[in-house]
């Protein structure tokens, strides 16, 4: 996917797991020109209104890996670019408090980083859909494991480390823990984390996840940048971040990503992993029980803003817990 002036579009996933649908947005703002990543380039900067959740049978089965490959060439190898390294954040803040400006210093990026896309799908290793639930939310072990496990092997053909959740993650609500999660896709590849969940953008994305849609900034809202994931009928935040991550190019169920136009290929992925300048990068997380046709509802929404936006949860409060 590529950044236009003046053009706005979104990412639509089905998931072929009875029923789960994926959606991602990203935006960027210079002045008062709004930039959003489209999978085609369109005329003005109205959102496409193509992203509905589609009901597939439960028996549908994942594609198979040999689907997946794609004619491109083989994958960089991790770079050693030195970039600002996250910011120093307050130990803990309350909700009234704001975020804090980041302090400069060195990091080195790594991984497959936009614009970038990995060499092909990576189809779940173990299978975690035959440990996790997805009509309801599931934190038990046995999915968490599961999960994590295809997560670190997929990270693996990356050259990345295991991924490694903090202690108290059964203690953090569903919102925090994809926070958490969004965050530890970022800071392994050397990109600064998302400082805080931002009471604001909260809301925002409680609303996606209300109403199955990819959450924007609400008005008023100071940005530069933002990308934004919608996920329904998973398990857990970490189903939702590995196919957002490994599992969203051509072969899989990503209707925006199709042989004969691949602009959408990867675009979660890339909302994820959104190269933010991080004057002050926040984020805001929703999740709905029933948001999707009586099935879970996560959504995210990661913004590079000029202001200073009240805060709920912060990245350095966390951090004693790994």
């Amino acid at each position: 996917m590529t950044v236009r002036k003046g053009e706005q579009g979104r990412n639509h996933m089905l998931r072929q797991r009875g029923r789960l649908a994926v959606g991602s947005l990203l935006g960027t703002a210079v002045a008062a020109v709004a930039l959003i990543m489209g999978a085609t380039p369109l005329t003005t900067a109205t959102a496409r209104t193509d992203v509905v959740a589609v009901p597939v049978t439960p028996s549908t089965t994942l594609p198979a890996a040999t689907t997946t490959t794609v004619a491109k060439a083989p994958a960089p190898a991790p770079t050693t670019t030195t970039v600002p390294a996250p910011p120093a954040a307050h130990a803990s803040q309350s909700p009234a408090s704001h975020a804090a400006a980041p302090a400069p210093a060195a990091t080195v990026r790594r991984g497959i980083l936009p614009p970038q896309e990995p060499p092909a799908n990576i189809p779940p290793s173990p299978d975690f859909l035959q440990s996790c639930q997805g009509t309801q939310y599931d934190d038990s072990t046995g999915c968490v494991q599961a999960t994590l496990s295809a997560i670190d092997n997929a990270r693996g053909s990356e050259g990345l480390p295991a991924m490694a959740l903090p202690g108290n993650w059964g203690q953090l609500t569903v919102q925090e823990q994809l926070f958490v999660a969004t965050d530890l896709e970022r800071t392994v590849r050397g990109l600064p984390p998302l400082t805080a969940m931002a009471s604001a953008l909260d809301q925002a994305s409680a609303q996606g996840a209300a109403q199955s849609t990819d959450p924007s900034p609400p008005s008023g809202f100071a940005y530069t940048q933002w990308g934004s994931n919608w996920a329904g009928a998973v398990g857990n935040p970490l189903e939702a971040i590995y196919y957002w991550m490994y599992d969203d190019g051509l072969g899989s169920s990503n209707v925006d990503c199709t042989q004969s136009n691949q602009s959408g290929c990867w675009g979660h992925r890339q909302n994820v992993l959104i190269n933010l300048q991080c004057q002050v990068c926040v984020m805001g997380t929703g999740y709905d029980a029933q948001g999707y046709s009586g099935d879970p509802s996560l959504a995210e929404l990661l913004v590079d803003t000029s202001g200073q936006p009240a805060v709920e949860f912060t990245w350095a409060q966390e951090q004693s817990y790994f």
